[in-house]
């Protein structure tokens, strides 16, 4: 008989008399956020993990529940090979919540709730407390006996991270401020339409996203997924097809609006440029004909007119371009103007790998699949993986949750998050480097 489930919940664990399951050593069954550190001494990757706690299981009518709880954990792995660097343990997420808001610099900021919520921040490479409230709120103090102190799962609606602004934070009336992590004042929002940013958007692949200024491509075909140009709908040459494709999506907020200011920058300079030669040649169509010269006006006006048009252009252009914001279309994830990555199934079957390519292309030139690899104990869908004999010697424990995913480019390194695993693998050869089951 086929036995359903309410619960992704493996036999192992199920089977298994004792619930006991450290939450220091024991393995995560999700992950809340993750965040990237670089200091001198090198990089460390961030991780606020859940362990589930098991406290009782009932079976009836085909179908097993098990209750229990959830605590958080603070995890700092080295980039470098992987290994754990610290780990700090709260409490249940009830009653000691923890949420982490952004990093900068070397301060990683924190909300936590015991009771009444407090902001604090923490270095990145130890864990520990580096500035507590009333340090924070040194020019704000009046906020830090009224900041809003929601139920721990409504944390999100009242405190975030806005890189254009800071960090954002309520108090008991409902009104917004904003804290400058680098100066530590604080503004009063005023902005009625305003809305919270995500905290981290755990969608990291796409079926159509931003190659540069002027193209955008798409993956298209079922279930064999072939790439287009928008605009145009033409596959390059050499182009394979990607089972079930998708693209690789870049998340690293402060590194697209960097990219999005210097280009709102250009584009500015462009659009002055343009504005000063249509007034030297306004000007200078102006005396002619004021002189009756007898010169070509006309022809000199249509390139006023066609220059102006292009001027509207930019203007356009400037305006699509909006730093601190995610846009309609994703940008991809890459390491050189020609190249980004591509996620499919390495094969039909239900319990399929995650398999990776690099692809190299740019407009009018064939494909070039750089290198694949498919990534040992990662599998492409982990819904339709869950009843396979595969997948129960990967995770024959726990209560695990596949929902978050995060990957960014440091140093010429990929590191992606994928079903609780976090792999590091060097971007010219494809090899992997290290990895990690959270």
């Amino acid at each position: 008989m086929i036995r359903h489930y309410l619960f992704p919940v493996i036999l192992l664990f199920l089977t298994s008399g004792c619930f006991f399951k450290s939450d220091k050593t024991g393995a995560a069954d999700g992950i809340i956020c993750e965040y990237l550190y670089t200091d001198s001494a090198g990089q460390v990757l961030i991780a606020h993990e859940k362990v589930f706690h098991a406290t009782s299981k009932s079976t009836g009518n085909g179908f097993t529940r098990i209750s229990g709880f959830t605590n958080t954990r603070l995890s700092a792995y080295d980039v470098k090979d992987g290994h754990l660097l610290v780990r700090i343990v709260f409490g249940g997420e009830s009653d000691d919540a923890c949420m982490l808001l952004g990093l900068t610099g070397n301060q990683l900021w924190c909300i936590r709730k015991n009771g009444q919520v407090a902001i604090q921040t923490i270095d990145p490479r130890t864990l520990q407390v580096k500035a507590t409230a009333d340090q924070l709120l040194r020019q704000a103090s009046f906020l830090e006996e009224h900041l809003a102190n929601p139920e721990w799962y409504q944390l999100p609606q009242f405190f975030g991270y806005d890189v254009g602004r800071g960090v954002i934070l309520s108090d008991d009336q409902g009104f917004r401020y904003a804290l400058n992590p680098a100066t530590l004042q604080v503004t009063k929002l005023t902005d009625v339409n305003y809305q919270l940013p995500p905290l981290q958007d755990g969608g990291i692949t796409g079926q159509r996203a931003i190659y540069n200024d002027s193209v955008v491509l798409r993956l298209e075909g079922n279930p064999r997924n072939h790439l287009v140009t928008e605009p145009g709908s033409r596959s390059p040459e050499n182009d394979p097809g990607f089972l079930k494709g998708s693209f690789l999506i870049d998340r690293n907020i402060s590194r697209l609006q960097q990219m999005q200011t210097g280009q709102l920058q250009e584009v500015r300079s462009l659009i002055n440029q343009q504005k000063s030669m249509v007034d030297s040649l306004q000007s200078l169509a102006d005396s002619l004909r004021r002189n009756k010269t007898g010169a070509n006006i006309r022809s000199m006006e249509n390139t006023i007119r066609d220059m102006q048009n292009r001027i509207d252009d930019l203007v356009r252009k400037a305006g699509r371009i909006t730093p601190n914001r995610r846009g309609n279309t994703d940008r991809l994830l890459q390491t050189a103007p020609d190249n980004f990555f591509i996620l499919q199934a390495s094969n039909t079957n239900k319990d399929a790998g995650l398999r990776l390519s690099l692809v190299q292309w740019a407009p009018g030139q064939p494909l070039r699949i750089h290198w694949q690899n498919n990534l040992t104990g990662l599998f492409f869908d982990a819904s339709n993986a869950r009843e396979t004999n595969a997948f129960k010697e990967v995770f024959s424990g726990g209560n695990p949750e596949f929902t978050f995913r995060w990957a960014d480019i440091t140093q010429q390194k990929l590191l992606l998050t994928w079903m609780l695993h976090t792999t590091c693998i060097d971007v010219p050869t494809g090899k992997v480097v290290w990895q990690i089951k959270h």
